[in-house]
């Protein structure tokens, strides 16, 4: 804490049995005269000085100290000047002579500069209590995530009940999946450390109530009782943060399988495609889909493509691939760095239990699908890896699939 500087006045007197018997200007002008001849004609005695709630200690006190009872020491007095200021004064004690006989010297040391800062720091720390107490912010101050203060608002915003339940943590981390501890950790060095200063981040919350939240943080260093700490003000941007992932989800999936959409696809394949990544591709294609719109209407056509782009997500996630919706009843499936016979089997595991999948019209009718596979592979791509290459080279094998009479998989490996 900087050091804080004040001014403050001190004065002498010389007491003889109890009178004044010489003064200089200072004392004078503490008690609230114009100079110590003012102060001389209009105090009889040393007691006019001081409170008479006083009185008896001050006699006590200057009979034990000339008579050497008691060494010379210091005194703390409220007085109250000749024009009503009320004021606080410290007094030390000396022994001296005055014309040849024992006198007490009292040096007085007016405290109230001091005693006006101390109250405006405690003013001034009260306001700033309140102000961080009511805050709709929340506010903490941790040390190594141990909290040192929390207000009614933290402990609103993570669901907690009291701010003795937030004292009590350990550390704010057990707030915090534990998947993002170590950033916030290194994030926390950075600022002691005074590498960031001033920053915002958005942190993932589990509160109190185990309700998962999202908070802007704005962390700053600060020194707390003589040592480091850092200050957090939380902004709840939980609806914020869910609604810009809805929107990002909206802009990659399709709104009907929940699958990614063609141009999820293509983002997926660049960044795959660009590491030299070996992929698989597979092309899926409903047979027969335009009756089944047809015949049973386009409800029961929407619930088919359901079924099949469940099947195909599960059994692609199951080998570490990515199935996307590339149009209509059409589906597609990437592995990276699989085998053809990989492929086979995944695509095997897609027709069967998509054929196996009975969907219901009425208590009489109910009805099979069934779909066809193509199956290629990077390698197969002779004039250079590209996207387009390489689904033209499955579309091709899936032609092949649906002119071999549909419900089979087609690729240049050798049938299960």
């Amino acid at each position: 804490m900087p050091s804080i500087d004040f001014e403050s006045t001190y004065g002498v007197i010389i007491i003889q049995d109890m009178n004044i018997v010489s003064v200089d200007a200072n004392y004078a002008r503490i008690y609230g005269y114009q100079s110590p001849e003012d102060l001389l004609t209009n105090s009889n005695s040393f007691l006019d000085l001081i409170s008479e709630d006083y009185h008896v200690a001050a006699c006590q006190n200057y009979r034990d100290t000339m008579s050497g009872q008691r060494e010379p020491r210091g005194h703390t007095y409220t007085n109250v000047d000749r024009n009503g200021r009320e004021f606080t004064v410290f007094t030390i004690d000396h022994l001296t002579e005055w014309q040849g006989r024992p006198a007490l010297q009292v040096t007085v040391i007016d405290l109230s500069p001091a005693i006006e800062l101390q109250n405006l720091v405690r003013k001034q720390d009260q306001m700033y209590y309140d102000m961080i107490m009511q805050s709709a912010q929340g506010i903490i101050v941790h040390r190594d995530f141990k909290p040192l203060m929390a207000n009614p608002s933290w402990v609103k915003l993570q669901g907690g009940k009291s701010i003795e339940q937030a004292l009590q943590l350990d550390s704010i981390l057990d707030l915090i999946p534990q998947n993002n501890t170590n950033d916030i950790r290194k994030h926390y060095q950075a600022i002691i450390s005074g590498e960031l200063s001033g920053t915002s981040t958005v942190v993932e919350n589990i509160g109190f109530d185990g309700i998962h939240r999202f908070f802007n943080i704005y962390d700053n260093a600060i020194t707390w009782k003589g040592q480091p700490a850092v200050q957090v003000v939380l902004e709840d941007v939980t609806q914020k943060v869910m609604l810009e992932k809805q929107l990002v989800h909206q802009a990659n999936y399709d709104e009907m399988t929940d699958l990614l959409n063609r141009r999820a696809i293509y983002e997926w394949l660049r960044e795959h495609m660009s590491s030299n990544n070996y992929l698989v591709c597979m092309l899926l294609d409903i047979d027969d889909f335009k009756s089944i719109n047809d015949t049973y209407g386009h409800m029961v056509g929407d619930e088919v493509i359901c079924a099949l782009a469940n099947i195909t997500k599960r059994n692609a996630e199951k080998v570490g691939g990515v199935a996307g919706r590339w149009g209509g009843e059409e589906f597609i499936i990437f592995i990276p760095n699989a085998s053809l016979e990989t492929a086979h089997e995944v695509s095997e595991g897609v027709r069967q239990q998509f054929h196996q999948v009975e969907f219901k019209i009425d208590e009489q009718l109910r009805f099979n699908s069934s779909v066809s596979i193509g199956i290629s592979d990077s390698q197969a791509c002779e004039d250079g890896v590209t996207i387009d290459a390489l689904v033209n080279l499955t579309d091709q094998s899936l032609y092949r699939a649906k002119a071999n009479g549909k419900n089979c998989v087609d690729g240049d490996v050798v049938a299960l």
